[in-house]
């Protein structure tokens, strides 16, 4: 069958059916290879059936519905809302929701603990660094099949570990609040009882949910991976936006709800039991959810050495070196936040108002570039996005002089904290399909857990600097309440000054999917030092990571925080 592309099963994981397809393909007559070539996608039964598709082949146990016989692998693989598939796009439903309601609960219940502005970091820190531990779990996944599945038993370890460690939380300490007078708005009138939780169990057990939630959540991108590989050029990023925008709206529907639940006297308590319980309503669709078992997979010298082939290669190291050094650059006013809340008097629900907002207009911003944008080269997205974003960040100083040209503070600062997340959710789904055209076959979890690690360490970096920066001008809470602004507006132009820094190295970037195709394809391309400097980089920076991690939980307040 010289028209179709044969497999290296010593490179690859075979699954079950595929080592199946082996047998059939071998036994198709000379006579079927025309009829076979002039279809780009056809369809052989025996007891299953088999898709000829431009990559690769692929071999699926036919026991579904008669009316779906004549739909090609492809299609069925595809269609997320089929019952076998539906688990994909609801895990990403339940962890917005779950995230919905954790992010504003841990956003503003350690100021009604009394917990100081280090042990807040500390918290916050601990709760986003297992997103830098993401290549870990999918080179685990990767490399032990348990029952022959690489993603469902791991993705309801997840699950587990996510619930459970959120129980000595809830039944272990005290989480009603008590107003102390009848404005329950305003965070200085709540107080906390004696039997409150310790700022460390917060950490400890939402360091370890936060595991459990990244753990499902790189499950479910391996699975898209490796369905988003099957998509047209025409439908390219179909299934990742649908993913991403499932999860965006979870987040959407719990956070306002997780705020306002918080106002009531036992708010962090239901807050914290809708956390536990709602991840078990996912039991019956990971139950019904497929995947093909793995009967041979690559041992981990093979999988190493696939990777190691993958991030040598020209296609990997050049558009990820930038996009890690845009996420490194993407630094925020730390000093922010007590600007809002001492200068012009932030409530903690306004506050978590600015985060909800954020969330709902980066789906927004998803869903835009969808519809409208999918026909900008990369390079011009990232242009608009960074000039765009150096504009709004512009609105930050006018808002600390004052000039708001009759708006309420809380709606100018609206428009410069939520249209960042809107600029960074039109560029997210290009990002990821940028990712999943440089995903090898065999190592889907590793790989793509991978690029998505290096976007997260780059974040946590970006953190650090961000905190670092504070120890430049005096930019305390003392100076604000005083009227000293100086600082801050100096450190308003720095951090937009390094925002914008990217533009320099926007050549890195690919224009489109076919530039990074012929990149791949051009062995020449190929070098063993810059394969060697992203790995590198991306190693110090999760061991940075993982170094603050520590450092704030040993010496809180040791990056300039008070």
């Amino acid at each position: 069958m010289n028209n179709v592309k044969r497999r290296s099963y010593s490179k690859a994981a075979v699954t079950e059916s595929e080592l199946e397809l082996q047998t059939v393909a071998t036994s198709i007559s000379d006579d079927d290879d025309d009829t076979v070539g002039n279809r780009n996608r056809d369809s052989l039964r025996d007891d299953g059936i088999l898709c000829l598709v431009p990559d690769g082949m692929s071999f699926c146990d036919g026991d579904d519905d008669d009316d779906d016989d004549d739909k090609s692998l492809i299609e069925r693989e595809l269609q997320l809302y089929r019952l076998s598939n539906l688990g994909v796009p609801l895990n990403y439903l339940f962890v917005g929701l779950v995230q919905g309601l954790v992010y504003p609960l841990i956003n503003v219940y350690p100021l009604d603990l009394g917990a100081t502005e280090a042990q807040q970091t500390t918290l916050l820190t601990l709760n986003g660094l297992p997103a830098c531990f993401k290549i870990f779990f999918g080179f685990w996944s990767d490399n032990m099949p348990i029952g022959g599945l690489r993603r469902k038993p791991y993705m309801l370890f997840g699950w587990a570990l996510a619930v459970a460690s959120l129980l000595p939380v809830l039944l272990l300490s005290d989480l009603s609040l008590v107003p102390l007078s009848g404005d329950s708005n305003n965070r200085q009138q709540r107080l906390a009882p004696s039997g409150a939780p310790t700022m460390p169990l917060l950490c400890s057990c939402f360091f370890l949910s936060s595991c459990g939630v990244w753990i499902t959540d790189v499950m479910a991108d391996s699975l898209v991976a490796e369905k988003a590989k099957l998509e047209m050029d025409k439908d390219r990023g179909n299934t990742q936006a649908i993913c991403y925008a499932v999860r965006g709206l979870g987040f959407a529907i719990t956070s306002p709800l997780s705020t306002w639940l918080y106002n009531g006297d036992r708010g962090p308590h239901v807050i914290i039991l809708m956390a536990l319980l709602l991840p078990l309503c996912f039991f019956p669709a990971w139950y019904h959810l497929r995947e093909h078992k793995v009967i041979l997979p690559m041992s981990t010298r093979e999988q190493c050495f696939e990777l190691w082939n993958t991030v040598c290669s020209r296609a990997v190291w050049q558009p990820m070196g930038f996009i890690f050094l845009y996420c490194a650059m993407f630094v925020s006013n730390s000093a922010w936040k007590q600007f809002l809340e001492t200068v012009l008097g932030f409530t903690s629900n306004q506050l978590n108002a600015l985060m909800i907002i954020a969330g709902v207009l980066a789906f927004a911003g998803v869903v835009s570039y969808k519809l409208f944008l999918t026909s900008w080269s990369w390079r011009r997205l990232y242009l608009f996005g960074m000039a765009l974003n150096g504009a709004f960040s512009a609105l930050q100083l006018l808002l600390i002089k004052g000039e708001t040209f009759g708006l309420d503070p809380f709606f100018f600062a609206l428009g410069d904290d939520a249209m960042m997340d809107f600029i960074l959710g039109t560029q997210l789904l290009p990002m990821c399909v940028m990712m999943v055209n440089l995903v090898p076959t065999g190592v889907e979890g590793a790989s793509y857990a991978l690029y998505t690690t290096t976007s997260n360490v780059a974040g946590a970096l970006s953190d650090s600097l961000s905190t670092m920066l504070l120890r430049i001008w005096d930019v305390s809470k003392e100076a604000l309440i005083q009227g000293d602004l100086t600082g801050l507006t100096k450190l308003t132009i720095l951090t937009t000054v390094l925002q914008t820094f990217p533009i320099l190295f926007i050549g890195l970037l690919p224009h489109s999917v076919e530039d990074i195709e012929r990149m791949r394809d051009n062995k020449s391309y190929s070098s063993s030092l810059g394969g060697t400097i992203f790995l590198l980089v991306v190693a110090f920076s999760i061991l940075w990571a993982v170094f603050v991690g520590f450092m704030n939980i040993l010496h809180p307040g040791w990056m300039g925080e008070s």
